[in-house]
């Protein structure tokens, strides 16, 4: 869909603005504008379409107007208060996989001037939560733009850290999204807890690092445990009644400072953390939550009937289970084609456990158990993401 808001008349209908209709300028150049998205549409194809001007003078090609795209919100009038009006096109450099946070203007890169108030630092209480002590043991980053509309929170898998996970935010550079990577060696300190103990991780044998659940017996055998083994899945409710907190923390719209609506927050993780992640998704599912803005689970998910097992949210302690129709947070899971811990099928039944109307699955011909690797994985993510992110854009005349 067009962006800006321009003084002219629909380029393909001739209307001109109203009280009830704006005319909204081409993302791709500016130079044109239309009424709605349905004349530039009808304008943007065929032999003299407005897509072969557009594209002839950028440096670079935007998606078309039926491709993914991100929603847009503006500024109405002098009051704080922002309207969103649809979406608008999101530049992306296959290349590098990397999302450029810049509209294009007679082929020159214009980028939109952050607003004063638009950088966000976590909330006092979610900083209280994470502890003073553990700086070193999670890594929050702002946008590159200085626009944080949106977070995207990562959970990394067993035995490592959150310091990957964090250049990998830096490197993805998603317009308008703060980062937030965790590592599972912090203990958290949730408002409810006193016993430090209480709010820890795993920790693996042999200095190997840490992990968020039990999925093996690291005790005795070093064999990895049934998924519906008690050890398991007391293990995960526990990772859960501790992030549970840090979660509403940033979403509580009921603290002043609350930094972030549900649907403005991600979450990222991998092997066992995108089980988490799922499960986490659960979790604010069964409490009758508004849904998040997505989750992706990167050669990870969830493994069994979350109620059965005993791992869903209405046991957690404090939490309060609305009786509105549960909405789920929708999910992309990405695994590999060789992957033998979490192959193809145990994506299908993540799905089916979870909803299967709201799991895409995506299967990297030739990938094993690994991390995003490939251009095509990062497509996928990417696309994924561009249709869910929300962006803010403050335009001056």
């Amino acid at each position: 869909m067009a962006s800006a808001v321009i003084n002219t008349r629909c380029h393909r209908c001739g209307a001109g603005p109203s009280p009830t209709r704006r005319i909204r300028a081409c993302t791709g150049c500016s130079s044109v504008g239309y009424c709605s998205k349905s004349c530039q549409r009808a304008d943007w194809s065929g032999r003299d379409g407005h897509k072969s001007v557009c594209r002839a003078g950028r440096e670079s090609c935007a998606a078309d107007p039926t491709d993914a795209a991100v929603r847009l919100e503006v500024k109405c009038g002098d009051v704080d208060e922002w309207k969103d009006v649809g979406p608008i096109s999101l530049i992306e450099d296959t290349a590098n996989a990397r999302m450029l946070d810049s509209v294009h203007s007679g082929g020159r890169h214009r980028t939109i001037p952050p607003r004063v108030d638009a950088l966000r630092q976590l909330p006092a209480i979610t900083r209280g939560i994470l502890g003073s002590e553990s700086s070193r043991k999670y890594k929050y980053q702002h946008s590159h733009d200085g626009i944080d509309e949106n977070l995207l929170i990562f959970f990394h898998g067993a035995g490592d850290t959150h310091l990957p996970f964090d250049a990998l935010g830096r490197q993805m550079a998603l317009p308008q999204t703060a980062t937030l990577s965790i590592s599972a060696s912090i203990s958290l300190i949730p408002t409810n807890e006193t016993n430090p103990d209480l709010c820890r991780f795993v920790e693996l044998p042999f200095d190997f690092g840490h992990t968020w659940f039990e999925e093996m017996d690291y005790e005795c055998t070093g064999e990895t445990l049934p998924m519906d083994h008690p050890r398991r899945l007391n293990s995960l409710r526990r990772a859960l009644e501790i992030l549970h907190p840090l979660l509403c923390s940033l979403t509580d719209q009921t603290i002043p400072e609350a930094a972030w609506i549900p649907e403005r927050v991600f979450l990222l993780g991998f092997s066992a953390g995108g089980c988490l992640v799922m499960e986490m998704c659960r979790m604010w599912m069964d409490d009758g939550r508004m849904p998040l803005g997505g989750a992706i689970c990167i050669a990870g998910g969830i493994r069994t009937k979350g109620t059965d097992a005993g791992v869903s949210s209405k046991a957690i302690k404090g939490s309060t289970v609305s009786t509105q129709q549960k909405q789920p947070t929708e999910v992309l899971i990405i695994t590999g084609e060789d992957d033998s811990i979490y192959p193809k099928e145990a994506a299908e039944l993540s799905k089916q456990l979870y909803h299967p109307t709201k799991v895409q699955i995506h299967v990297q011909e030739g990938k094993g158990h690994s991390m995003i690797r490939s251009e095509d994985e990062m497509h996928v993510m990417m696309e994924f993401l561009s249709k869910r992110l929300v962006r803010r854009l403050v335009w001056r005349d």
